[in-house]
C-alpha cells in the first residue's frame, strides 16, 4: 500500500510553523500533545511508531549533530533558535532524545509498515546526491539561516549512511525551505524516487509549486 502523505521527523518538522506555539509552549509540549492527540487510534499509534522508527535510525547512524540538525532545519521552518521560557531549544541528538522521550507512552511494540528503513541502494544513494546538490537558494530559511551546501551534505550524508527514503523526504522541505527551482528533468527523478519507495503522489506536494517546464 502506498504512503499517501509526509510521516515521521519529516511531518513533525512540518508542524513547526509560524503558529506552532499555539499547539504547545515548547517543543518538546508541541510533541507530546500531538502524541496524546493522535493517539486515539490505530492510525494515530501508526504515526507515533513512524516517527520512533527515524529518530531511532538517526539516533544509531553515524551522521553528525550538525548534520542532524540541518536535516531537521530543512523540514521544520520555525523551530525556535532562542530560549523558550528560559530554555535553550535542544539540537541534533539531544533533540532527537526529547522527541523520543515525549512519544515513549504511546510507543507499541508492533511495527508500522513503512519504507523509511528501506536499505538504500546504489541507484537510490546516487540520484538523491545530484538533486541535493541541485538545491538553488531563492531565499533563506527562516529564523536561523544554513547554508544550502550544509544541508545538501547532510542530505546526501542520511541517503549514504542512513535511510534514502528519510533523505528524500527531508530533501523535500529542503526544496521547499529555500524555494529551490524544480526543473523538468529534476522532477522526474523526484517522481522515479517516490515511485520506488512506495510514496504516493501527495508525497510531492511539498515541491509540485516549484516545478519550472
Amino acid at each position: 500500500m502506498q504512503v499517501q502523505l509526509d510521516f515521521g521527523i519529516s511531518a513533525l518538522g512540518g508542524r513547526f510553523h509560524q503558529s506552532w506555539r499555539y499547539e504547545g509552549p515548547a517543543p518538546r509540549d508541541l510533541v507530546r500533545r500531538w502524541a496524546e492527540l493522535v493517539s486515539g487510534d490505530q492510525a494515530g499509534r501508526d504515526q507515533i511508531r513512524l516517527l520512533s522508527e527515524d529518530v531511532r535510525l538517526l539516533l544509531a547512524s553515524p551522521l553528525g549533530d550538525d548534520e542532524i540538525h540541518a536535516l531537521w532545519r530543512a523540514c521544520a521552518d520555525f523551530y525556535p533558535i532562542l530560549p523558550v521560557d528560559g530554555e535553550k531549544p535542544e539540537r541534533g541528538r539531544a533533540w532527537l532524545t526529547e522527541i523520543l522521550e515525549e512519544i515513549r507512552p504511546w510507543v507499541t511494540e508492533t511495527p508500522a509498515q513503512h519504507t523509511g528503513g528501506v536499505k538504500s541502494t546504489e541507484s537510490a544513494t546516487s540520484t538523491i546526491a545530484s538533486l541535493a546538490a541541485g538545491l538553488a537558494p531563492r531565499t533563506e530559511m527562516p529564523l536561523e539561516p544554513l547554508p544550502v551546501q550544509a544541508v545538501a551534505a547532510a542530505v546526501q550524508h542520511c541517503a549514504a549512511a542512513a535511510s534514502a527514503p528519510l533523505a528524500f523526504r527531508c530533501l523535500l522541505h529542503a526544496y521547499s525551505a529555500y524555494y529551490s527551482p524544480v526543473r523538468s528533468s529534476a522532477w522526474r527523478s523526484f517522481e522515479e524516487l517516490n515511485h520506488s519507495f512506495g510514496y504516493g503522489e501527495f508525497m510531492l506536494s511539498t515541491i509540485e509549486y516549484l516545478r519550472e517546464e
